[in-house]
């Protein structure tokens, strides 16, 4: 039963209005990989039945992967019973009376997102804010059209200097951290598309992983940062609301990775309020723990 609610929502809007789904191409086997990968249990128990409207629209550069990953978040819900997803590219969903039905947006993958009405900008900044959750994709950071919705992130994704197909070693800076736990250690090798933010600032984020500059080619003529500070994955209050960001999600077989997805949910249930985790800023933390 719950995945025929899963796939009504997917293709009706609350209120009858219609949404668009991201996109029905993803081939059967790689939802059979991603349904394989997936957890079978969310990390924690939802309070009551949630709703998570899963954004895709892309008015700049439109990843291939996007489909991977609505379908990705979608099967993450549905086979945990975590959440329900709503797929849409529909900026409309960003009217009051529409957003106001989800517990968090998730933002997938959106190289400028294509919310440009003053209204629905105010109305999403006011969701968060007044207590609901926002979640961050990968590109989801590239806005530059939006300071606003910059700042609530935590931050911009200027450039890659590690192209699609570059591996590299991510450290956990916080491997007991409710959301940064499916990382199961100090580090990992990851083969992504991997980003340089401006505006990422330990002050206003809990920043979970980051670049391990140790291990990782640095040699690349585009870094810009002097600091050796390359944050990946974090979490911060806004208002009252939680924001959740990931940077890993260029290519399509991220969304078939175990710890990944594993690392999605966690964000996600947190955003939406079931998933308890100090959001404390990083710079912050008593110098033990940084």
């Amino acid at each position: 039963m719950h995945s025929i609610v899963t796939f009504m929502l997917a293709v009706l809007a609350p209120g009858g209005a219609a949404a668009t789904p991201a996109s029905p191409a993803v081939p059967q086997e790689d939802l059979r990989r991603i349904q394989k990968a997936a957890p079978a249990q969310a990390p924690a128990k939802p309070k009551k039945p949630r709703k998570l409207l899963v954004y895709s629209r892309a008015t700049h550069y439109r990843h291939d992967s996007i489909p991977w990953g609505a379908q990705a978040i979608r099967i993450l819900g549905e086979k945990t019973g975590a959440y329900v997803a709503l797929l849409s590219d529909d900026p409309a969903m960003f009217d009051r009376d529409k957003l106001h039905q989800f517990d968090a947006v998730l933002f997938n993958n959106n190289c400028q997102n294509g919310i440009i009405a003053s209204v629905r900008r105010q109305n999403l900044l006011a969701f968060v804010r007044g207590g609901r959750g926002l979640i961050g994709i990968h590109s989801a950071s590239h806005t530059p059209d939006w300071p606003e919705f910059v700042d609530m992130l935590g931050g911009f994704s200027v450039n890659h200097p590690w192209n699609a197909g570059s591996k590299v070693v991510v450290k956990i800076e916080e491997p007991d951290h409710p959301v940064a736990k499916p990382f199961g250690g100090r580090s990992i090798v990851i083969t992504d598309e991997i980003f340089q933010f401006r505006n990422t600032s330990r002050q206003k984020v809990r920043v979970l992983a980051s670049l391990d500059t140790q291990r990782t080619d640095m040699n690349k003529p585009s870094i810009f940062r002097t600091d050796g500070d390359f944050a990946l994955s974090w979490v911060r209050s806004y208002g009252k609301g939680r924001v959740f960001y990931c940077a890993f999600g260029h290519q399509k077989d991220i969304y078939q990775n175990p710890t990944i997805l594993r690392h999605y949910l966690a964000g996600i249930q947190f955003a939406l309020g079931d998933l308890e985790a100090d959001t404390t800023p990083s710079a912050k933390l008593p110098r033990t723990r940084r």
